[in-house]
């Protein structure tokens, strides 16, 4: 089996089902891993196995693990019946000589799903720093990767996660992403494949040496020479302080000892720096760029460098950073903790602050940070909304904050805004005047389109907007999408919840228009060209001009006009002209805009002014008619009554 004990073998046969299963499956694995990833079998199985070793060491782990407690149990049981159990042997030695054939299974899987392109493009969506650092998005990949181990509950314990060797490998596939296409993949310690020396698993013979050495020191009651298959299958790990967490990585000899020496060497003396940094300011949130060297060492660097290779820290440097400083790598930015940091010495000597009534009489840059931070509140992290409760800015405070005349309200809030108006107008073509329930609405979304406009792609808020709204940015201008709007409630109806607004265009001018658009359709762009088509389905087709004046109306109407006076040209019927200024008065539009079949425009507006100013169209609007013609004698009345409307 190897070095460091007696035994010959392992009696695996109740798990031969298996292994065998895995054993088949992994040279699937080992195919797709130069095909698809790119990489030799053997460095994909060592990373797959330093991610699985990782979780048989997690006590955590093994409270929620099922399986590997009956294998463990299975084959220990069935190699001491064919083997005589060594002396001094207890759960540790069992545990760590059966641990690969345990695993196997779930080894095999792990390579796979890690020379999968579809996981491999989970972890590039959500960032490394989804994983590093909790940012957020990596939960869908450890939930992914414990569905295809088949444990569910694996995805929360990952995700919880900050070092380790998947986490290394999330950060390699990170650094891959950035890259230029074409260049060829990194090898070594920022390959995707690499194994971090501290995240390499035990070996069984280094390990059952170390164990032997301080076999008193890690020993365990009812795990002596004598213990049983009981005891070994317990599927619980070595106490905390065991021989796994004190002899994580074997002892090294010549120049690897060298290089473990001398690193161990600078953390000391960085570590040192940072408790003397920790004491007399009590965090370390030092920035990158500070530029301050003290004794010759640079703690901003060295602390930047530690947060960069935190996932490849032992959980013993880990820890040490941790009791320093809690919040020494953030999930956040630094320069926020800083800021943090910075207002809790603050509030220590002067109180808490509270969100509305004494900011004016803070600092300016305390004002500043803590104005922009209840702007965006509903954007932190709940640890960051824990930390500001710590100054006095609670969610209490926030919303007084926000209940503010003219304060800006954040993102959520506006949002919600325009998903109700949505959602009751079914769309978001309003005009920059507009204002609901006291919002600016009509602004906000106007400054909406010009950030996304600028941006040259669709934004955070734009992405929301659109799926209220396809059209909310459309690219003509928002006059004539809420014509279209309009145009569309007239043929089909206005919803019962709604109502038209004071001086909202008629369904004769909608009609007007839609005409004028299909005229002109060739000229719209095709988002328009589709739309237009929609409303003439709704409308039945293109629609046309219908004469207004009844024959028994101009029975009335005819003697009230005028003599015709011939200067020159060809002579115009004067019910055609009466006709077309009627039109203009029901649609409202330019002259310019008469259909086709009424007289010229030039002619009829002419005739219009004449009429206008000898009062002849007064008279027409007084007189008696009957009452399918009232209709467009009201239109008439209201036209000549209306300021400018020559």
């Amino acid at each position: 089996m190897g070095e460091g004990h007696p035994l010959q073998f392992l009696d695996v046969s109740a798990l031969a089902k298996e292994l065998g299963r895995a054993q088949r499956r992994w040279g699937r694995v080992s195919l797709a891993a130069g095909a698809a990833a790119g990489a030799e079998p053997g460095e994909v199985f060592a990373l797959a196995r330093a991610v699985v070793c990782s979780w048989w060491e997690r006590e955590e782990f093994w409270e929620r693990e099922t399986a590997w407690g009956w294998r463990l149990e299975q084959v220990a049981a069935a190699t001491r019946r064919r083997c005589a159990d060594p002396a001094g042997w207890g759960a540790g030695q069992w545990r760590l000589l059966v641990r690969d054939a345990v695993t196997f299974p779930e080894v095999v899987a792990m390579a796979q799903a890690l020379v999968d392109p579809r996981m491999r493009q989970l972890v590039a969506g959500d960032g490394a720093g989804a994983l590093v650092r909790g940012r957020g998005g990596g939960e869908r990949f450890a939930a992914a990767l414990g569905e295809r181990l088949g444990r569910e509950w694996l995805g929360e314990l990952q995700a919880q996660e900050r070092t380790g060797p998947l986490v290394s490998w999330a950060q390699a596939v990170s650094r891959e992403q950035r890259r230029e296409a074409g260049l060829p993949p990194r090898q070594g310690r920022y390959g995707l494949w690499w194994v971090h020396t501290a995240h390499r698993p035990v070996e069984v013979g280094a390990g059952l040496r170390l164990m032997a050495e301080a076999v008193d020191a890690i020993a365990r009651p009812g795990c002596g020479a004598g213990a049983g298959p009981e005891a070994v299958g317990r599927g619980k790990p070595p106490a905390a302080g065991g021989w796994q967490a004190q002899w994580a990585v074997p002892r090294r000899a010549g120049h690897g000892r060298g290089l473990e020496q001398r690193s161990a060497r600078l953390f000391a003396e960085g570590l040192e720096q940072a408790r003397r940094h920790a004491a007399k300011f009590g965090h370390l949130a030092v920035p990158h760029t500070d530029g301050q060297v003290t004794e010759g060492f640079d703690l901003g660097r060295w602390l930047a460098n530690q947060r960069a290779e935190a996932a490849s820290l032992t959980r013993q440097r880990a820890a040490q950073l941790q009791q320093l400083d809690p919040w020494w790598n953030p999930p956040w930015p630094v320069d926020w903790q800083r800021a943090w940091y910075r207002a809790r010495a603050h509030v220590l000597a002067h109180g808490r602050v509270h969100g509305g009534d004494n900011l004016d009489a803070l600092p300016h840059w305390f004002q500043r940070w803590l104005r922009h931070q209840i702007t965006h509140y509903r954007q932190l992290q709940p640890r960051q909304q824990s930390l500001l409760a710590e100054l006095g800015l609670t969610q209490g405070e926030v919303e007084c904050f926000w209940a503010w005349p003219g304060r800006r309200r954040p993102a959520p809030d506006s949002l919600a805004v325009a998903r109700a108006y949505a959602a009751r107008h079914g769309h978001l073509a309003v005009s920059q005047p507009t204002v609901v329930d006291g919002f600016p609405l009509g602004r906000w979304l106007t400054h909406a389109r010009l950030r996304q406009r600028a941006a040259g792609r669709p934004t955070r808020i734009g992405r929301e907007l659109t799926a209220l709204d396809p059209w909310w940015n459309p690219p003509w201008p928002i006059p004539w999408q809420q014509m279209w709007w309009t145009c569309r409630h007239r043929l089909s109806g206005l919803p019962h919840h709604l109502a038209w607004w004071p001086d909202a265009p008629n369904r004769e001018y909608a009609i007007a228009w839609l005409s004028e658009q299909a005229a002109r359709r060739p000229l719209l762009q095709p988002g328009q060209q589709d739309m237009v088509e929609e409303l003439l389905a709704l409308a039945g087709g293109v629609p046309q001009w219908q004469p207004r004046i009844s024959d028994i109306a101009w029975q009335t109407l005819s003697p009230l006009l005028p003599p015709p006076t011939h200067t020159g040209g060809r002579p115009r019927s004067e019910r055609q002209l009466l006709e077309a200024i009627i039109h203009i008065a029901c649609t409202r539009q330019a002259w310019t805009r008469l259909p086709a079949a009424l007289s010229p425009f030039e002619a009829c507006r002419h005739r219009y002014l004449n009429w206008h100013s000898d009062g002849t169209l007064t008279r027409i609007c007084q007189a008696v008619l009957p009452e399918q013609d009232t209709h467009w004698q009201q239109h008439l009345a209201t036209y000549l009554r209306s300021p400018g409307m020559k």
